[in-house]
Order: C-alpha cells, then sequence, then structure tokens
C-alpha cells in the first residue's frame, strides 16, 4: 500500500479505471491500454491510488490506435455516464435542480485533489458552468470531463429542455477533432469555440435552476448516511477498513470482489490482509456484506429497478443468493419490501 506520488493535476484511480472501462467497452484491448497506462487492473480498483492527467492522455492516445479513431472522447465519456450507486456520481441524478446535479456529478469524480474544479455562473445570456482551476491539465481529460457531464445532462433533460448551447475551450483544437457531441451521432452538433480565455459548458438560459425530476431527498440522506458510515479524509491510509469498504462500494457491479482480489490492489498477502481487518475489528466478509445491505437500500428508495437488476448491481451471481441475505438481514425476503424503499429505510 505504498502510492507512488504523483505530480501535477490529480485524478482517483477509480475515474482512470471507469476511462479504461469505456475504452474496453468500444473494443479496445485491455492489454494495449494497461501497457499504455503503466500499471496494472489491480491498481486502478485501488481506492486509495493517484494518478496524474497524463494517464488519461496515455489511455487516448492508446485507445485512438487501438479503435483507428482520431476522436474517442465524447465516446469514452458516454460510455462513463453512471448507471448505478456503485459509479461515481450516481446520486447526482438525485439532486434538487439541474445545477446543483452537475455540480455533485463532477465533485464526485474525485479530481484535482480536493479543490472544485467547476463552478457556476448564472448570466442573462446563458448559464455557464466554468473550469475552475488554474493547474494546467491535459486537454484529453477536460473533454472527456465536460463529455461526461453533457451526457449526463442531457440524461437529467430527459428531453423535456434544451441543455448546452455552446461549449468554449482554452486549449487549441485538438488535431482530429470531430464535434461534440461526436460527428454522425443522433444529437446535433454543438458550437466549440477554442482558444478561450476560459473553458466552460455554456447552458441555455435558467437551465441550471430547472428543478429535477427524479430528486429523492431520502436517497440523498441514505448516501450521506453510507458516506458516513466509514467517513474518512480523501486518501487516508491508516485505517484498511475504511479503505476497503470504499473499494467493494465501487466494485459491486463490476469484477474483484474476492478476499484475493483485495489482497493483490492492496499489495499484501491474503493472510495478511484477512488478520489486519479482523484487528480492526471488522473481517473481509462483515464489510461486503455492509456494503451489499446500504447499497441496497439505495436502490430500493430508487424505486425503479427489479429484484433481478438489484441483485446483479449488489454483486450476485444468482437471485436466490441475495434472497437468503435480504433475509439474514431483515427477517423477511425482498418480495416483501419491494417498491417500498421509504419501508426499508425506516
Amino acid at each position: 500500500m505504498d502510492y507512488p506520488a504523483s505530480t501535477g493535476f490529480k485524478i482517483s484511480a477509480q475515474f482512470l479505471y471507469r476511462a479504461y472501462l469505456g475504452c474496453h467497452a468500444l473494443e479496445a484491448r485491455k492489454p494495449m491500454l494497461l501497457s499504455a497506462l503503466r500499471c496494472s487492473e489491480s491498481e486502478l480498483r485501488d481506492p486509495g491510488y493517484q494518478v496524474g492527467d497524463d494517464s488519461i492522455a496515455r489511455l487516448c492516445a492508446a485507445a485512438q490506435e487501438e479503435l483507428n479513431r482520431a476522436d474517442v472522447h465524447c465516446a469514452i465519456s458516454e460510455q462513463m455516464v453512471p448507471r448505478g450507486f456503485s459509479d461515481l456520481g450516481y446520486t447526482a441524478f438525485f439532486q434538487p435542480s439541474f445545477g446543483d446535479a452537475l455540480v455533485q456529478l463532477v465533485a464526485e469524480q474525485q479530481l484535482g485533489g480536493g479543490r472544485p474544479i467547476v463552478k457556476l455562473m448564472p448570466l442573462s445570456s446563458g448559464d455557464r458552468l466554468v473550469w475552475n482551476h488554474d493547474e494546467p491539465v491535459s486537454p484529453d481529460l477536460v473533454h472527456i470531463l465536460l463529455g461526461l457531464v453533457y451526457h449526463c445532462g442531457e440524461r437529467l433533460a430527459e428531453g423535456r429542455f434544451k441543455t448546452v448551447k455552446a461549449v468554449h475551450f482554452a486549449h487549441p483544437r485538438p488535431e482530429g477533432f470531430r464535434g461534440f457531441p461526436e460527428a454522425g451521432s443522433e444529437t446535433p452538433a454543438i458550437a466549440c469555440h477554442f482558444n478561450e480565455p476560459s473553458t466552460y459548458l455554456e447552458y441555455h438560459h435558467r437551465v441550471m435552476s430547472r428543478p429535477i425530476e427524479s430528486y429523492n431527498p431520502a436517497i440523498l440522506k441514505a448516501a450521506r448516511q453510507q458516506e458516513a458510515f466509514f467517513s474518512r479524509n480523501r486518501f487516508e491510509r491508516q485505517n484498511l477498513a475504511k479503505l476497503t469498504y470504499e473499494y467493494l462500494l465501487y466494485l459491486l457491479d463490476k469484477s474483484g470482489l474476492s478476499l484475493d482480489a483485495a489482497a493483490v490492489t492492496f499489495g499484501m498477502a491474503e493472510r495478511t490482509l484477512r488478520r489486519k481487518l479482523v484487528a480492526e475489528g471488522l473481517s473481509y466478509r462483515q464489510l461486503l456484506e455492509q456494503v451489499r445491505r446500504d447499497t441496497c437500500q439505495l436502490y430500493f428508495l430508487e424505486g425503479t429497478r427489479n429484484l433481478s437488476e438489484i441483485s446483479a448491481k449488489l454483486g450476485y451471481s444468482e437471485l436466490s443468493a441475495f434472497t437468503r441475505a435480504y433475509t439474514c438481514w431483515y427477517g423477511h425476503p425482498p418480495s416483501r419490501d419491494s417498491g417500498n424503499g421509504v419501508a426499508l429505510a425506516a
């Protein structure tokens, strides 16, 4: 668990892992991507691992070569749109307003070492979401992040209102740039301006104050409680149980839930990891159960998924395994509480 210090603009390995999975979903080969990143997949799963933004640049270059495409940024960002509570930024979809949701979405990406990297700027000509960081940063990261914000905004709007009016970049036009969103998509292209004084997404008038139909204060409260279960300073490494909880939360619907996979990620023997967790008062199995139970509550409060989908999102291979676990937690099967998240929260 000795983490190398990164220089320049910092990003979490989890954000890079999500971008890496996005490249693979576009059919770029994992070995080629990992070779470009100069790290292992297990390192990308570590919530305490930080990298410089040059990693995103190397990932994009490898994806462009693998896919034989000059412009991959919007395609990668579309793959990174959060689809469940194990993904960075998913709770932002339940904020009260459009602007609150976008700011929260970016904050949860863990970029820039803790300082807010975007700010809202309401103007009569159109609201702006402005890049709020003075340190130079890779244009590849800027394009991916703004693409992610755009795609999430479109999902929040659900066709009820127009969102982005124009995009302004402080850097020069990248070679091979095909538009925003990418040319050939079903969505009409948005005006893009380069070599501007600042970087920002320009939205239509009063968009940021628009209410969100999926606003759910119960989810926001439960998510805060889940975070408080092992509240910690970002990248604190003294408490292994806290780090393991976050590791498991992010990987619930992906891969790497086994004890041996976690031990590889944390750079120690399986026996050592087990012993250290027990010394802190929690076993690996107890942590996994706690993460699943906490996240299960969020999905029931969301109220849009069937039990099979929730089971898969919690990392169970079969619905029967989820049913047994749920019955052990609450004394009755999940079908009794299905569609009644309020009762579950109580």
